[in-house]
């Protein structure tokens, strides 16, 4: 069994230690920067928009690479400020190419799944891509790879779905407890079939006698996630529990993507693993204020009053470079050009998401960290209100320029 006991322990620990005071980031960014940064935006909008113009479709599909990303690469430079080594990582074709195959894939497997259902299982494919890569592993979507990715669109929709009830819930859980563990068990939903035909995709590349710790990371993540259904106002947790519970159920999910990748794991890489899905977990949480706390669901943000919520977000900021660093015991991570990605990252979500819940924040808590935003809070608000999703947007907008049979040879 997973120590999962020390790992909580040893990030709560960090946690405490992590202070509250306002982070250092690398860049202030004045009014005029934000207004260029702003147009720069719009303008790669209306050129994303160019592409599906009929005229041009067809030239797009004959090389859609060298027609999109050619204008994002240049987005990513002018209005985010990505280095030329980040965006080596995330231009690289191994990356370009996962992606697309991916969606297909999830396309093909579940086509009553909506393209943000979808693109919510590909923010998890980029996770183990990374893994991936700082294990030196090939950069693809493995079996497994594809299936971990597919259970989230399914079982958190459903773990998430208001209409149904916590008996539900947790019925659905114990059954898809039991099919984790190996039993046949006969699915009673569409859900369930489809969810228990991905298990079997484990099964197949890592066979439960020889990679016993595969199975175990989730059954690590199942009893996070059955645990977090217990989050809510009125069930009495203390902080001290939600916190457990958020940590396990972060550090849980990000273990399994490392043993999924590699079928194998050292206790430092499984604890440094633990600790970069806190700190992405923490990031989830962050984005989810506003609703967490509507829905009466109780995380280590929800309960906070606005007076507080920024000392919180620094203390994760703080937190989050320091599990970061853990992540140096992997093979490519020493040069910290991933690693600096990977925190470059969630810093600027982190960062928008303050900016998209201003009232969940003080006025001065706003007005010192908007100006380490690349572009203005008001203009990241219009943004969304626009779309949902910018992020998805995109990507959604470059695969429909390419047709599924293109895929194998992009």
């Amino acid at each position: 069994m997973f120590p999962v006991r020390q790992f909580i322990d040893h990030f709560d620990q960090m946690w405490k230690d992590s202070p509250t005071h306002f982070p250092v980031f690398q860049k202030e960014y004045s009014a005029v920067e934000k207004l260029q940064r702003e147009q720069d935006y719009e303008r790669f909008q209306l050129k994303v928009k160019e592409l599906q113009n009929r005229k041009k479709l067809q030239k797009v599909r004959k090389d859609p690479g060298s027609s999109f990303f050619p204008v994002f690469k240049a987005f990513l430079e002018t209005v985010f400020d990505f280095e030329k080594d980040h965006l080596q990582v995330i231009l690289s074709d191994e990356f370009k190419n996962v992606s697309k195959d991916f969606f297909y894939k999830a396309r093909e497997f579940g086509p009553e799944l909506s393209p943000e259902n979808i693109y919510q299982g590909l923010r998890n494919v980029w996770i183990m891509n990374g893994i991936q890569l700082m294990m030196n592993l090939p950069v693809k979507i493995t079996p497994s790879v594809f299936a971990y990715s597919m259970i989230y669109p399914y079982s958190d929709n459903l773990l998430d779905d208001p209409s149904l009830s916590s008996a539900e819930k947790e019925i659905f859980s114990r059954r898809f407890n039991r099919r984790l563990h190996g039993e046949e068990v006969l699915p009673a939903t569409f859900t369930e079939n489809q969810l228990y035909q991905l298990v079997g995709m484990f099964e197949e590349e890592f066979p439960r006698n020889e990679f016993p710790e595969v199975y175990e990371s989730l059954y690590a993540i199942q009893q996070g996630q059955t645990n977090s259904l217990n989050m809510h106002f009125d069930n009495g947790l203390t902080d001290d529990k939600t916190l457990d519970i958020c940590f396990e159920k972060g550090g849980a999910s990000v273990l399994a993507d490392g043993y999924l990748v590699a079928g194998r794991l050292t206790r430092e890489q499984e604890q440094a693993l633990f600790g970069y899905g806190v700190y992405l977990q923490l990031l989830d949480d962050i984005q989810d204020v506003k609703e967490d706390a509507e829905a009466s669901t109780k995380t280590m943000y929800s309960c906070v009053s606005s007076d507080s919520l920024g000392a919180f977000v620094n203390k994760t900021i703080h937190f989050g470079r320091r599990a970061l660093e853990e992540m140096k015991c992997f093979e490519r991570a020493g040069n910290d050009k991933f690693i600096d990605l990977m925190n470059r990252s969630i810093e600027a979500m982190t960062i928008e998401s303050v900016g998209l819940h201003p009232s969940s924040y003080t006025n001065d808590y706003l007005d010192e960290i908007e100006k380490y935003s690349p572009i203005s809070f008001a203009f990241v608000r219009r943004k969304r209100e626009q779309s949902k999703s910018q992020r998805f947007a995109f990507f959604q907008k470059y695969f429909e320029t390419v047709k599924p049979a293109e895929v194998s040879s992009l």
